[in-house]
């Protein structure tokens, strides 16, 4: 179970944002500076490295110090605009449930993993039930009350449920077009995660409007604001609202080219920075990583994104091409590359939905400002097969499938695509070479150790991506020599030595406790990284046979993150430290029932002690 345990929790596990020992030194990417004097030449160290300043702005609402009030404030003024914005998908991206909106209550089993699914209103709350079936006959193994829903229900509805203070992903989706309940995008295998799935940062900044981490944990989230509202896209409202406040709504008529530097306007920013504010969420990249000193949500609309999240993609020789998201493929497009005004705010109004843009004869609209519609090379037969004669977005962005089951998007590589030819939203799913990582972004602000240390974090997050298992030891070194580099020339920061321990645990396991260590001298080091570190020092303890120290570091870290393995290391620790084990071995089966060994040892426990309920429950359990 150790062996297991120790594979799994560190080369299994992705920040939402993360073993031979011979040295391999990676090709140089263009992005890295060749370096005359290296890193070890400097004396640099960490207080003479402070993170990149934060970029001038005349919009004064982009200091960390002004507050949110939450878009309910901004009604009284922008009745209007809140009233159309209330028809977009976005204004919906994330709700508490509402019964009276939610599809019909339903039950579906799924062979492959042996379960059974139901969906039920029970006192007063909409319940998803998951049942294994063991012997024909459904045995409940997780049962919870859901909190929120997640999409605006015109492809599919996907739940959260909130356990012990975490939020989790359900994994049973309503799909709208097929009318009926099936397993979430990922689960549709054998072995799937059941109410497994973290839902933390990574996944609410795109889908919640506002929300925290709640002290240094991994998917402990407060959720401020569900819905993405006003100034997700504005920036905090305090300054505009106090200045508005006891103004006369009729007048409050300001002229279209004047500046209101209390809240930010993205229809006067430069391209970048308005480009920058959707790509919050638009741009997802093949791996992405936090600005030393900041944090995800310390992002202002306004600012640069770059300044705050470096984005990364894979360029392979001799491999097709990967586009990962709509941002990509926009700046792939020559109409994208031949002008110096288009942006996602040239074809969205991000306050109106498709049918108040009037769907196709808008989006026409766009394109002839360019091109003249009798200019298109379509034969006329083709053109009139579309929904709507001449329209232009059925051919040059057409609809396809993506890796999310039963789901279509439009692809936004704007250009000549065959009609019969695959379309797929981006080329995830496509074998790959090994290749380099490139930033998104210009980060030349940034200082060459700066760059090095977020490249060398990004290889760090791709080698941990399942899909590139193959190549996974490559990128790990890459990872390696870059940052042992940059330690050894006196550079620090909690998020290095972190992301140094996890690397060392494979390539330099007498090195990994060194570098956790370090990681948590810093007592603001948090999520993925803090649980990295924590689980290091952990199985540090548990490999010199001394379980009963390991036991500071797994409690925290069962504070910090849900998971069932966490839970069979601490009853491990407990046990040896003279403490019953049996109530964190229920906790690890309640989480994960797919534990048969630990099921059956829970019913041996129970059977001794007299309880023949619960020793007969765990017995079934126990069976495949």
């Amino acid at each position: 179970m150790k062996t297991a345990y120790r594979v799994i929790m560190l080369t299994g596990l992705v920040a939402c944002v993360g073993c031979g020992a011979s040295s391999v030194t990676p090709s140089r990417s263009p992005t890295q500076p060749a370096m005359e004097e290296t890193a070890a030449d400097r004396t640099s160290n960490a207080t003479t490295w402070p993170p990149l300043p934060v970029a001038d702005t005349p919009y004064l609402n982009t200091t960390a110090d002004v507050q949110y009030v939450g878009s309910a404030a901004c009604i009284r003024c922008h009745a209007e605009a809140n009233e159309t914005y209330h028809h977009t998908a976005m204004s919906v991206s994330m709700l508490p449930v509402d019964l009276d909106t939610e599809p019909p209550d339903g039950t579906f089993d799924h062979p492959l993993s042996g379960r059974r699914y139901a969906v039920v209103r029970r006192d007063g709350a909409l319940w998803h039930i998951e049942s294994k079936l063991a012997d024909g006959e459904p045995l409940v193994i997780a049962e919870y009350p859901v909190k929120y829903v997640v999409g605006s229900g015109r492809h599919s509805r996907t739940y959260l449920v909130e356990t012990e203070g975490f939020l989790v992903e359900s994994p049973i989706t309503w799909y709208s077009e097929r009318k009926r309940w099936d397993m979430s995008p990922g689960y549709d295998r054998a072995n799937h995660l059941g109410f497994e799935r973290a839902a933390g940062q990574g996944c609410l900044e795109c889908h919640a409007g506002r929300s925290a981490a709640l002290g240094r944990s991994l998917h402990r989230m407060e959720v401020h604001e569900s819905a993405i509202g006003c100034e997700r896209c504005h920036g905090p409202g305090s300054l505009h609202l106090n200045k508005h406040r006891n103004t006369d709504i009729t007048a409050i008529v300001r002229s279209k080219t004047e500046i209101d530097e209390t809240i930010v306007n993205p229809a006067k920013l430069s391209r970048e920075l308005s480009e920058a504010i959707c790509q919050q969420c638009h741009l997802r990249s093949h791996a992405s990583i936090v600005a030393r000193g900041r944090d995800l949500s310390d992002f202002r609309p306004g600012l640069p994104l770059s300044q705050f999240r470096n984005d990364y993609r894979l360029e392979a020789p001799d491999t097709p091409l990967t586009v990962v998201s709509h941002v990509e493929q926009l700046h792939l497009s020559r109409c994208y590359a031949n002008s110096q005004t288009i942006t996602c705010l040239t074809c969205h109004d991000p306050h109106a939905a498709k049918d108040v843009e009037r769907g196709p004869p808008h989006y026409n609209a766009v394109c002839a400002t360019c091109h003249a519609v009798d200019a298109c090379g379509a034969p006329q037969s083709d053109r009139e097969r579309t929904t709507l004669a001449n329209n232009c977005v059925h051919c040059h962005m057409p609809q396809g499938e993506t890796e999310i089951p039963h789901l279509a998007f439009t692809h936004h590589r704007i250009g000549q695509h065959a009609l019969t030819e695959p379309r797929t939203k981006d080329a995830e799913m496509l074998p790959r070479g090994l290749g380099e990582l490139r930033p998104f972004h210009d980060l030349s602000a940034f200082s060459s150790e700066e760059r090095q240390r977020s490249l060398a974090l990004a290889y760090a997050e791709f080698a941990y991506r399942d899909e590139e298992a193959d190549h996974a030891e490559v990128y790990q070194r890459r990872a390696w020599v870059l940052l042992i580099e940059l330690h050894n020339a006196g550079l620090r920061d909690a998020t290095m030595e972190a992301v140094l321990a996890r690397l060392a645990f494979q390539l330099d396991p007498s090195r990994a406790e060194e570098f956790a260590t370090a990681a948590l001298a810093d007592e603001t080091l948090s999520g993925q990284d803090r649980c990295n570190a924590l689980f290091l020092l952990g199985d540090a303890a548990i490999e010199r046979r001394k379980e009963p120290a390991a036991l500071p570091f797994v409690i925290e870290l069962t504070k910090l993150r849900r998971h069932p393995l966490d839970w069979l290391v601490r009853a491990q620790a407990e046990r040896a430290a003279g403490r019953d084990p049996i109530p964190s071995l229920e906790a690890a089966v309640r989480i994960g029932s797919n534990l048969p060994r630990i099921h059956q040892r829970l019913a041996e426990h129970y059977m001794q002690s007299g309880d023949q309920a619960r020793a007969a429950r765990h017995a079934r359990l126990s069976q495949p």
